[in-house]
């Protein structure tokens, strides 16, 4: 999931400095405006309706509050990055996703960032499991984009420039990476690299063989090893002592 965001900051100095923080270490970010004037900035969002807003509340003219009271798009989330730490609650009471106290630590930029992913995609399969809607991934053939349902998918093998998706009933070579396809399932977090060609949806283990490195039993009953450096951190997402 890219996130459309917009800075907002009246110091040009700490508006430079966020931008560099997100532009190097969220590359799920994309920055579509910069902006050291309020005014400006309210005229900006209502029209680019971003998904985030990093916004600083302390302003001349108009402080951040004020702003997200007059704007008419109201559904961006909101990171307040401020010098001041005691308008922290006050931040939360407007609806702030996540609060950044200046000088911004990569870390806890990253942490918001994420805080900021896993709302929307909730808000978003909230939405489509409302309508019936199953999450999908569009995936390109010679005759078009198919859409897979993401449940169904039992695995993904890696060949080289190509991906085998395996299905309950067939499957599904597609000229992409394997790593390109883990960014498309990156919102959902029950797919696990077993090693380096082949990344399983955990719904569809049906059991844990001990080992070196052990190996799983797929729904499909297709046995699949696990390397030794994955080994713990799996046993430890699937609950096995």
């Amino acid at each position: 999931m890219k996130l459309r965001a917009i800075l907002v900051d009246d110091e040009k100095h700490s508006l430079e400095t966020t931008s560099i923080l997100i532009r190097k270490f969220c590359t799920d970010v994309e920055i579509i405006a910069e902006l050291n004037q309020p005014i400006e900035a309210v005229e900006v969002i209502n029209r680019e309706e971003p998904d985030l807003l990093f916004l600083d509340i302390s302003m001349p003219q108009m402080n951040g509050f004020e702003l997200l009271n007059v704007l008419t798009y109201k559904d961006a989330d909101v990171i307040f990055t401020t010098a001041y730490d005691e308008y922290a609650l006050e931040g939360f009471k407007h609806g702030a996703t996540h609060y950044l106290v200046k000088p911004i630590e990569a870390s806890d930029l990253v942490e918001s960032v994420q805080r900021v992913k896993k709302k929307r995609m909730e808000k978003k399969q909230q939405t489509a499991s409302s309508v019936g809607l199953k999450p999908k991934i569009p995936i390109s053939s010679l005759n078009g984009i198919e859409l897979i349902e993401v449940e169904q998918i039992i695995r993904c093998e890696s060949d080289g420039n190509y991906t085998t998706i395996v299905l309950p009933a067939r499957k599904v070579t597609v000229s992409k990476t394997l790593k390109e396809i883990e960014k498309q399932l990156v919102d959902f977090p029950y797919f696990f690299r077993l090693h380096n060609s082949h990344l399983v949806n955990l719904n569809h283990v049906a059991k844990y063989i001990r080992g070196e490195g052990g190996s799983v039993i797929l729904t499909n009953n297709e046995e699949i090893g696990v390397s030794r450096s994955k080994k713990f951190e799996l046993l430890e997402v699937l609950g096995i002592n």
